[in-house]
């Protein structure tokens, strides 16, 4: 998958939104290590840490996120981050957000089939009591 110039941007506001909200470390491009193969969610979201440069750096993160965010670029299909999810969920995610930036929606994931679909106000994610303003997304 190539990101594109939209991905890039979504991406950008929606690392600015999560960290205005002061209660989760924010995470771009975070290789995940589920099952012995990596995993590379767009965004990830962990509770809140101080990170201390002093120790060694990790390279594939076995401690899972609280939740995932998946953009969608024009190579990819929403099957794709589909399949991603029943992993992500599978390994103790809680949560798992689907970007779509040609609808300009976003749908929150509390399950593999459970999901709420956002075009307007709020997106509301029900597990991690996160309300985001649709607009600060695609603003």
């Amino acid at each position: 998958m190539n990101p594109s110039c939209h991905h890039a941007y979504i991406a950008g506001n929606l690392i600015t939104a999560f960290n205005n909200l002061k209660k989760y470390s924010v995470f771009s491009e975070l290789t995940l290590e589920i099952g012995g193969k990596e995993h590379i969610p767009d965004i990830c979201l962990y509770p809140k840490r101080k990170i201390d440069f002093s120790v060694d750096d990790i390279i594939r993160m076995k401690e899972m996120p609280l939740l995932t965010v998946e953009i969608l670029s024009p190579t990819q299909g929403s099957q794709e981050a589909l399949d991603k999810f029943k992993i992500y969920f599978g390994a103790g995610i809680k949560s798992c957000w689907l970007v779509v930036p040609i609808t300009r929606s976003v749908i929150v994931y509390s399950e593999a089939e459970k999901y709420q679909r956002f075009h307007t106000g709020d997106v509301v994610d029900g597990v991690l009591d996160i309300h985001l303003p649709i607009e600060d997304i695609f603003a």
